[in-house]
């Protein structure tokens, strides 16, 4: 879950960067690479321990059920769209 909320935040911190006339891949204290967006992880850094308390106090007060997942094929679990959407609108 914390992956997925911290995915959702950078995308829409990569957004906001892009609309705000921000180069997203020239990083700050990140060094740029191809293809990466330094920048949104530069200024993501302050908000990642947001992200953590709101997702580890909804997964501790929280009784999960197999619904709340999607086994893959290919053994990865992913959340379940239902869940999904309850992790991004605490985000």
């Amino acid at each position: 879950m914390l992956n997925y909320a911290y995915t959702v935040l950078a995308s829409q911190m990569l957004i906001r960067a892009i609309m705000n006339g921000n180069e997203p891949t020239i990083g700050i204290t990140r060094e740029s690479r191809d293809g990466v967006s330094s920048f949104v992880f530069d200024i993501g850094e302050p908000e990642w321990a947001k992200v953590d308390r709101v997702i580890l106090s909804f997964a501790r007060t929280t009784v999960f059920h197999s619904a709340d997942f999607v086994l893959r094929a290919d053994g990865v679990v992913c959340l379940s769209p239902r869940l999904a959407t309850t992790a991004v609108g605490l985000i």
